[in-house]
């Protein structure tokens, strides 16, 4: 008897243990849609800004006053360089 009951408790820990699997699988597969849902905002929100900010030079002085020196990593000034150049000109034109 103590052998089945063994044998039944292992199963069951078992199962148990393949259902916090799963939800801990669901439960990142649903961070993930998340992460990437907000991306996706953020990328929709910061083209709209850049696209009013080529025409408003007031926009343009904003936002540049907002971000220059907040790029610590070199790969981010690298990459965002040209197009703090590009609004530098927008800025100007005013």
């Amino acid at each position: 008897y103590t052998t089945i009951t063994k044998y039944c408790q292992d199963d069951i820990m078992t199962t148990m243990k393949q259902q916090i699997a799963r939800k801990q699988d669901e439960l990142n597969r649903l961070k993930d849609k998340d992460r990437k849902l907000q991306t996706g905002q953020k990328i929709i929100l910061a083209g709209e800004l850049l696209a009013q900010a080529k025409d408003d030079p007031e926009l343009a002085r904003y936002l540049l006053n907002r971000v220059e020196g907040k790029f610590t990593r070199l790969t981010d000034q690298k990459r965002i360089a040209p197009l703090l150049d590009e609004m530098r000109e927008w800025a100007n034109k005013g």
